[in-house]
């Protein structure tokens, strides 16, 4: 088995569309999974970290964890960037 696969499946790494998916991130226009959004947040949030593996990014259970608390932070209760 090639390496990489058998580091994410070790540690439980998630890639972006999974991670999408997951946290029902959605495009308002045609309903597609947004994953610019969660590299957007990427940006603007040093906490998040994925593990680049070929060129795709992994997240690990503790990036989820941030993830979620952002996106409940700026969805949910309208923060805004700078507030959450």
């Amino acid at each position: 088995m090639n390496k990489s696969i058998t580091f994410i499946k070790r540690n439980k790494l998630m890639n972006i569309s999974e991670l999408a998916e997951k946290l029902d991130l959605k495009n308002k226009k045609n309903s597609k999974l947004s994953t610019y959004t969660l590299r957007f947040w990427e940006s603007k949030f040093k906490q998040i970290k994925p593990t680049f593996l070929s060129g795709r990014r992994y997240y690990s259970q503790k990036d989820v964890k941030i993830i979620s608390l952002i996106k409940f932070l700026l969805k949910d209760q309208g923060l805004t960037i700078e507030g959450a």
